[in-house]
């Protein structure tokens, strides 16, 4: 009897590959898309007998075959330093515009000659920058890597250059709304292109990195800001942008080269989209934010019918989109899937508490020095050094750590724990603490930062069941992280605001650096409300981060790949598209 015919390997591995056959079996300690490699095919027994094999599952719906988005041939030493440093001068620019207009309001209020829309500056920003975020993840995957990033660029580049020529308020927000479609795309396709490029085992020496670039912005913003308000315009705040971001976008262009899904139309890829799921999703993050900003600077009361409208319509919107993804959307936004595991979700659980943290203490604690100290905007950028450094220390030391013992689970465990003592450290401030304990607390609050801000992402990109959501989940990850910061920046203003209102000096809850000027027999209660409202919000802080704690010991520690240069030779890696 004849032998049935084979066919040829390549159309074997791709068959293999791009259907999922069970008998592809995926190294779990590799977490590229581009480690999926094809062992063996399974051994007949009888050939003689042989038939052929039934045809293999189908995708399940909802998700896509592997694709490998990774570079297109191994990055040279030069290339992928050439790569990461423009990777990072992007995201140091969308990051530094979270901060640098901070010092730059009150010249820009009185250039316009409008103080009564000035907050609108950094809203404009934030609503856009945080609405978007999840969309980024799908396009990265339907576009590719590169040109989604570029696209983000270009758009930041735009908003920039409306910015700095603004010639009314309203042209300046629009700007800023721009500026922050841009910027949202830069963070999330910035640690997107990391884990495409990087093995997980190596990834925390960059991404610790990329938290000195968050941490640099955060506290050089200010400084700049004031800087080029005071010495020449505060317009240059945002034509820095241009000729750096210009340098940084030609680089990628140059020696930036990613895979992408191949033979997909410009029209394939539009019909995929969930459409119903953008205009949900948006018009609920907006409408929430929205809600917590109005409320929180005073220019609603949290009972008033707008800001509840805002805020239980808004939440009801979520709740459709949520069922939306769950029971109609072919291709989810934000697929359920990646909250699969219980470990997953607690992950996630405490990306959301990071960035409740780590954003509230940056806004906070910049008006605690000016309140009780009289610090200048630009002193208390300094007098948050100490906070930053070892922060950012700590993180780059992490990061070396993770690669050399391929486990994460204890750092974050450990960063928990420092931040939960020194929250609960933090609540003993007030007007009357010593500068040698300030600088204590901000210590040990910094090695928790260090600890946890990019393990976490780590924790998330090991635990993912397919490698084909690399690109959704790291979006989420910025997502959750930013949704954090705003809800605690808006309820930390709540507390400071209430505080100030029993007290009868509501007019300073939008002036705290106007405290310090008043004369001490005025000063000292309006300082005490101050502080007692800073005090409410570091107790929630201290009982978010033991929450965070007690969800660090429910992460699945899963093996980070083997260390750099032990690797057994292995197959090249291939792909179907």
């Amino acid at each position: 009897m004849a032998l049935p015919a084979r066919s040829s390997t390549n159309e074997s591995r791709s068959t293999i590959v791009s259907t999922q056959d069970p008998v592809v079996f995926v190294d779990t300690e590799k977490t590229s898309p581009n480690d999926v490699t094809a062992t063996a095919l399974p051994d007949h027994q009888d050939l003689e007998s042989a038939t052929p094999p039934p045809p293999p599952p189908s995708v399940p719906e909802g998700q896509q075959a592997p694709q490998d988005f990774g570079p297109k041939k191994p990055l040279t030493p030069i290339r992928r330093f050439l790569v990461f440093f423009g990777i990072t001068v992007t995201l140091f620019l969308a990051a530094l515009d979270q901060t640098i207009v901070t010092t730059t309001l009150p010249s820009i209020a009185k250039d316009f000659d409008n103080f009564s829309d000035i907050s609108w500056v950094g809203t404009a920003y934030l609503l856009t920058t945080t609405a978007v975020q999840p969309l980024y993840g799908v396009a990265a995957d339907l576009a590719g890597r590169k040109r989604t990033m570029m696209f983000a660029c270009a758009v930041f580049l735009l908003g920039s250059a409306l910015c700095g020529a603004a010639q009314s308020m309203i042209m300046l927000i629009i700007g800023r709304a721009v500026q922050g479609l841009g910027g949202s795309g830069i963070i999330a396709l910035s640690m997107i292109l990391v884990a495409d490029i990087v093995p997980l085992r190596e990834r925390g020496t960059y991404q610790a990195l990329i938290a000195l670039i968050f941490a640099i912005a955060a506290v050089l913003g200010p400084l700049l800001g004031g800087a080029f308000s005071d010495n020449v315009t505060w317009r240059w705040a945002f034509y820095i942008n241009l000729p750096i971001g210009a340098l940084a976008m030609f680089l990628l262009i140059c020696f930036l080269h990613m895979n992408r899904r191949k033979n997909v139309t410009l029209a394939a890829n539009l019909k995929s989209l969930d459409y119903p799921g953008i205009v949900l999703m948006v018009a609920s993050i907006v409408m929430i934010l929205l809600g917590l900003n109005w409320g929180a600077d005073t220019k609603y009361a949290w009972d008033s019918a707008v800001v509840l409208s805002l805020l239980i319509v808004g939440v009801f919107i979520g709740a459709v989109f949520l069922i939306n993804e769950w029971k109609f959307a072919k291709k989810p936004i934000i697929p359920l899937r990646l909250f699969g595991t219980f470990s997953l979700a607690m992950t996630y659980l405490q990306v959301f508490i990071q960035g409740f943290v780590f954003l509230g203490l940056l806004f906070f604690l910049p008006l605690y020095f000016q309140a009780v100290n009289g610090a200048s905007a630009v002193q208390s950028g300094v007098d948050l050094l100490p906070y930053v450094i070892i922060g950012s220390g700590s993180a780059v030391v992490v990061g070396l750590l993770m690669s050399r013992w391929g486990t994460y689970k204890e750092f974050i465990v450990i960063g928990w724990a420092f931040g939960t003592l020194a929250s609960g450290l933090l609540i003993t401030f007030d007007e009357y603490t010593s500068k040698g304990k300030i600088v204590g607390v901000l210590l040990v609050q910094g090695l928790s930062m260090g600890m946890t801000v990019n393990t976490l992402l780590l924790g998330v990109h090991a635990q993912l069941v397919s490698k084909s959501d690399l690109a959704q989940s790291t979006s989420l990850w910025t997502f959750l992280r930013t949704c954090g910061g705003v809800f605690g920046i808006a309820i930390g203003s709540t507390f400071v605001q209430s505080s100030l209102s029993e007290a009868g000096a509501s007019e300073y809850a939008q002036n705290i650096r106007g405290i310090a000027d008043l004369p001490p027999q005025v000063r000292a209660p309006i300082l005490h409300a101050f502080v007692v409202g800073l005090q409410h919000f570091f107790i929630l802080m201290t009982a978010l981060s033991g929450l965070g704690l007690l969800a660090s010991f429910a992460i699945k520690k899963v093996k980070m790949g083997v260390k750099k240069g032990s690797e057994k030779p292995e197959p090249a890696p291939f792909v179907a598209e």
